[in-house]
Order: C-alpha cells, then structure tokens, then sequence
C-alpha cells in the first residue's frame, strides 16, 4: 500500500511539474510580448516627442507670418469662426464648438509655418526649419528620419533590443539617412546622402 501511495504520490508531482512548467512558459511568452511592445513604445515616444517639436515650430513660425502680414490675422479669424459655427452645429456643445475653433485656428496657424524640416541628432534631439539650422551641425532630414523610425520599431516588433535613447539615436547614426550639407556659398541648403 505504501507503494501505491508513493507512486501516486510520483504521479501527482509529475503532473503538477508539467503543469508548472506549461504556466511558466506562457508567462514567458507573455512576457517576451510585452518586451517587444514596451521597446517599440519606445520609438512612439520618441516620434511624438519629434511631432509635437515640429508643430510648436509650425505654430511659432505661423504666429511670426500673421504678425507681419495683418491680412492673414482677418482670414485666420474667420477659419476659426467658422470652425467655431460648425463645431457647434455639429456638436450642440459650447465646449466642443470653442475645441473646433480653437483646433481650426491652430491648424491654420501650423500651416502658415511650414516649411522643410531637419532634425539634429545629438545628445539632445533638435527639430529645426530649414531656416533654423545650424551650418555647424548635422543635420538629417525629417521624412528620412521618421522612415527610419518606422523601421526599427519594426526591428523592435520583431525582438530587437533597442537600449536607451542614446543606444537609439546610436543605431539611427549608424543608419543611411540623408544629412543636410550647408553651402558656403549664397545657394542655400543641398541634400546629399551619408551612410554615416
């Protein structure tokens, strides 16, 4: 009788084992998913970071273009008159009506200050105008940049640890993208490729 119960014994830890083990491993594929998702969360922030730069310059460059020219202060008050009607007309709401007004004004105002833009990859990162660089510094362009982004979060997606900001801004260096190269002369700024 005491070997039936040690064998039973036997059996239940086996079982008990196999059972351990398939929750060990379902956690650790939980748990590789969530790495994966937590390193591309990564290149999010970062792209965020990089667009909401970007809009604040557009936003400032847009304010310095209506202070100069008045006719453009008229037309943006009305865009945002009339974001403000229809928001209102579509909402019922006078708190959505002043969020659609408000949102059509700074959408106006974010496109008067476009233009072409540069990012610096330093030990800070730097969105810039084209009218904003700095000769002395290394300067990639902006869609490149944000295509290049796009492919290490898939890099991230697919398991690739990516490390810190400065590791990311290292691996992006070490991509091909396309740095803005000053002239010395008047022509202004040129586009050359740099795998650098």
């Amino acid at each position: 009788m005491s070997k039936y119960t040690l064998n039973g014994i036997l059996e239940h830890l086996r079982q008990e084992l196999t059972l351990t083990e398939a929750e060990a491993k379902e956690i650790g594929s939980h748990f590789e998913v969530l790495r994966r998702e937590t390193e591309s969360m990564k290149i999010d922030v970062i792209q965020n970071y990089l667009e909401e730069q970007r809009k604040s310059a557009a936003r400032d460059r847009g304010i310095a273009s209506l202070i100069k020219d008045r006719k453009r202060v008229r037309d943006s008050l009305l865009v945002a008159a009339g974001s403000f009607i229809l928001g209102g007309l579509l909402t019922r709401d006078k708190f959505g009506a002043v969020t659609a007004g408000m949102s059509g004004f700074d959408g106006l105002v974010q496109g008067l200050g476009q233009t072409r833009w540069y990012v610096l990859l330093d030990n800070k990162i730097i969105v810039a105008p084209e009218d904003g660089v700095n000769p002395a510094a290394d300067w990639v362009t902006w869609e490149n940049l944000t295509a290049a982004l796009v492919k290490l979060k898939r890099k991230a997606l697919a398991g690739e640890k990516l490390g810190d900001l400065d590791n990311i801004i290292s691996k992006l260096r070490r991509g091909k993208l396309v740095h803005l190269w000053i002239l010395t002369t008047n022509q202004g700024p040129s586009n050359k490729e740099n795998s650098g």
